[in-house]
């Protein structure tokens, strides 16, 4: 990955996180008293919550004009559907591209990694990007947990 990339993502991470950290709490599901492992809202289990990171597999500007053609005919056939497709998801609940750029990223509502896999790979765009899952602990239960190690670690003293 070239250097541009590499702050490309960084930067994305960043706005990401800022992005969550801002959003999420202001959801029912991350109050007090909040989910557990699941994100529940209005008293009814949900899915777990999934961050889903993805990259053009292949970044930079195509050499040559057979290559631009090709580049162009991907956008219409495979990417812009792919984006159409998550815009359209109704258990996305935040993500989005970074200006510019094959780079993005979206917060998902499922109820396994193997839902989150399948809907990935059913994108037409999935062979073009690399992908990265990653389970998201809700706020409210990282810091049942958090409290759990504290209350340990004093009652050891």
């Amino acid at each position: 990955m070239t250097p541009l990339g590499k702050s490309i993502t960084v930067v994305l991470t960043g706005v990401l996180a800022a992005v969550v950290a801002v959003a999420l709490p202001l959801l029912s599901a991350f109050g007090e008293g909040g989910a557990q492992r699941d994100v529940v809202r209005n008293g009814t289990t949900m899915g777990t919550l999934y961050l889903v990171e993805f990259m053009a597999a292949q970044a930079g500007a195509p050499p040559s004009r057979e290559q631009t053609t090709e580049q162009i005919e991907q956008l219409d056939k495979v990417f812009i559907p792919s984006l159409e497709s998550l815009g359209k998801e109704s258990r996305i609940l935040a993500g989005g591209i970074a200006a510019g750029t094959f780079t993005g990223a979206f917060v998902i509502e499922a109820k396994s990694k193997d839902e989150v896999t399948a809907l990935v790979g059913a994108l037409p765009a999935s062979n073009m990007m690399k992908w990265q899952v990653t389970p998201i602990e809700t706020f409210a239960r990282r810091a049942d947990i958090e409290k759990k190690i504290v209350q340990g670690l004093r009652a050891q003293k």
